[in-house]
């Protein structure tokens, strides 16, 4: 069974990087008519079924309910993971069940959004992971869905011993801001060689 931890690790900046952790129990729509969507999905409320809030990749919301007691104890309110649906009974949720598919998606409504370049996607995905350190942290007023923007000093530690420091501007979840002040640890990502650009990656609280 997913633990809480696997399951909160899908959250959105973050770039849906630990999708794969909840993708071994997946569970069929008895609905599904036609190839499935995927989505966003936010818990609300646990009674006898789960009921999310969910933000479609191909646009718009609505609410659904996921009926899967393998999970169940895992989640809370304000847990995301995404999730399938079929387009014409979309209230009926599922575990979204290929992965790779499901990360392309999550990928393309990043970009899409805004929420990161191309470039830094590219980073989190082939890149080396990391950690830094926050040594500076500014906001610069900008704001997008529910991120805001800020300009971070980092100092980043390198796999094979020493350290760089290096500043990015990245889209933060607000939620999670305090999780870049002077002082925290993040997750970073660049590439071997080239330590004039890196990606962050935070996820939502």
């Amino acid at each position: 069974m997913p633990d809480a931890t696997s399951l909160t690790a899908l959250a959105v900046i973050g770039v849906g990087i630990a999708a794969t952790l909840l993708l071994s129990r997946p569970v069929a729509s008895p609905h599904r008519t036609l190839a499935p969507d995927v989505g966003i999905g936010t818990v609300r409320r646990i009674t006898d079924v789960i009921t999310m809030e969910v933000e479609s990749v191909t646009g718009g919301t609505f609410t659904g309910l996921l009926r899967d007691d393998s999970v169940v104890e895992a989640l809370r309110p304000g847990t995301v993971l995404m999730v399938a649906f079929d387009p014409l009974a979309r209230e009926h949720l599922s575990l979204a069940d290929d992965m790779l598919a499901v990360r392309a998606v999550f990928d393309r409504m990043l970009v899409d959004k805004g929420l990161l370049t191309g470039a830094q996607l590219d980073l989190i995905r082939h890149g080396i992971r990391s950690r830094g350190v926050v040594t500076g942290m500014q906001t610069t007023g900008e704001a997008r869905e529910d991120h805001r923007e800020v300009e971070l000093d980092v100092m980043i530690s390198r796999p094979d011993g020493g350290q760089f420091a290096v500043q990015e501007i990245a889209l933060i979840p607000a939620s999670s801001m305090a999780k870049v002040l002077p002082g925290s640890v993040i997750d970073t990502y660049y590439r071997p060689g080239d330590e004039s650009e890196i990606a962050v990656s935070v996820p939502p609280s």
